[in-house]
């Protein structure tokens, strides 16, 4: 997927999300701390998002940040399954490595 295409699909993934939890742009937009024109620049693919407001995002949705990368709707036991089975084909460096930078993100607020 390229730049572009990730911003949109992220877009679309957010906009979808923010809906589901019945949050207007303003509401999401005050609890990240943005204008609510970020919030819809965002939602239409004009600026990416930045990195550090990702798990600020997911808590102001209710949801795990994963989520806010799922592009398509997927069965939520099947995706389970899929990440069981792709943490299990990882080397311990790379289990390392992974749960290095999830300790890094849970320090972002």
């Amino acid at each position: 997927m390229k730049g572009k295409d990730f911003y949109k699909e992220f877009g679309k993934r957010l906009k979808q999300l923010r809906l589901q939890a019945n949050i207007s742009q303003e509401e999401l937009a005050e609890q990240v701390g943005v204008a609510t024109s970020t919030v819809s620049y965002w939602e239409n693919a004009h600026n990416p998002v930045t990195f550090s407001k990702i798990p600020i995002i997911a808590n102001a949705l209710g949801v795990p940040m994963y989520k806010l990368f799922l592009f398509l709707e997927v069965d939520e036991k099947q995706a389970d399954k899929d990440y069981i089975a792709l943490l299990q084909s990882k080397t311990g460096e790379e289990l390392n490595a992974l749960f290095n930078y999830i300790k890094e993100l849970q320090k972002i607020k």
